[in-house]
Formats: structure tokens, C-alpha cells, sequence
């Protein structure tokens, strides 16, 4: 009876023991994070290949002054969407952004949503890769595209992210 109650305060010490050991201490949390941004670190030049990176680096981004409203004006080539509720003539020098995509399917589904919301002009454009913008109103003049792009961030029915809402100028029209 004895020795059944030494191994088991043995086991019950042995326990406590490795237990008590295994805390992570402020080290070892250092090393895993000092690992851990290291290996993102490598992945970002992997990262920096893909495709929506490069879009982002295609991107061109100016400012314009609009009725005293500093506004970035972002270039890039862009064309219709087929099935995106609009025809080639519907670009227009200025574009108002108001939702980017990776899927063509979640863009036309916020354009048709648009469309409910007051926003009848609105159509889907892609880049070359393709990459997938809505577009809420298009116009000749920045004036123009700077009062729908006033309008837009204050309809509370839009949900947007930043860099959201802003204006596009597709890069065959920048002349």
C-alpha cells in the first residue's frame, strides 16, 4: 500500500513539475513572433507577384482640386464588364467607385443593388486581370463626378471600406 502511494505522489510531482515548466514566458513568445514576421516577411515578395498587387501598382493616383475639395483621381485601363449593365459608351472621362471586386458575380450583385438604390447609371468595369469595379455614375466633368461621389459617402444604404468611394479615370480617356 505503501509503494502504490509513492508512485502516486511521484506521478502527482511529476506532473505539477511539467506542468509548472511548460508556462511560455515572455521569450518564448518574442522567438514565435520574431518567427512568425519573418516568415511573412519572405511570403510578401510571393505576395507582391500576384495579381491584385500588380493593380494595385497600375494604379495611378493624382489629386484634383473641386470647388475647394482636394479628390484623388485614380487611372486605369479599364473596359466594360459584359453583362454588367453597361455598353462601351457608358465610360466616361470620370467614374465614381463604389465597390471592388475579385469576383464578377459579388460585383454585379452590388450593382444591381445600385440600381434599387437610386443609382440607375451604375455599371460593372474590369481591368485586364480581371479585377472588378462598380461603378455608380459616370460623367464628362469632374464637377460632376465630385457631387455623385459627395452623394455616395453620405448614403447610409452604401457600405463601403476605404479606399471607397473614389474616382476612377480610365486610362484610354486620359488624354
Amino acid at each position: 500500500m505503501k509503494s502504490t502511494r509513492t508512485i502516486a505522489l511521484a506521478v502527482l510531482i511529476l506532473s505539477l513539475a511539467s506542468f509548472i515548466g511548460c508556462k511560455p514566458s515572455e521569450k518564448n513568445y518574442r522567438a514565435a513572433y520574431e518567427t512568425a514576421m519573418a516568415a511573412r516577411d519572405a511570403d510578401s515578395t510571393d505576395y507582391d507577384k500576384t495579381v491584385y498587387t500588380r493593380i494595385r501598382r497600375q494604379m495611378k493616383s493624382a489629386k484634383a482640386v473641386v470647388g475647394g475639395d482636394t479628390l484623388a483621381v485614380n487611372t486605369q485601363f479599364v473596359g466594360i464588364t459584359p453583362g454588367g449593365g453597361g455598353i462601351n459608351e457608358s465610360i466616361k472621362r470620370y467614374c465614381v467607385v463604389v465597390g471592388q471586386f475579385k469576383q464578377v458575380f459579388t460585383a454585379k450583385d452590388m450593382r444591381e443593388r445600385l440600381v434599387d438604390a437610386g443609382y440607375p447609371g451604375s455599371f460593372v468595369v474590369q481591368t485586364r486581370e480581371p479585377y472588378y469595379f462598380v461603378v455608380a455614375g459616370a460623367f464628362h466633368s469632374l464637377a460632376e463626378a465630385a457631387s455623385l461621389l459627395k452623394r455616395t459617402e453620405s448614403d447610409s444604404s452604401l457600405i463601403m471600406r476605404p479606399p471607397l468611394p473614389f474616382i476612377l479615370r480610365p486610362a484610354q480617356l486620359a488624354k
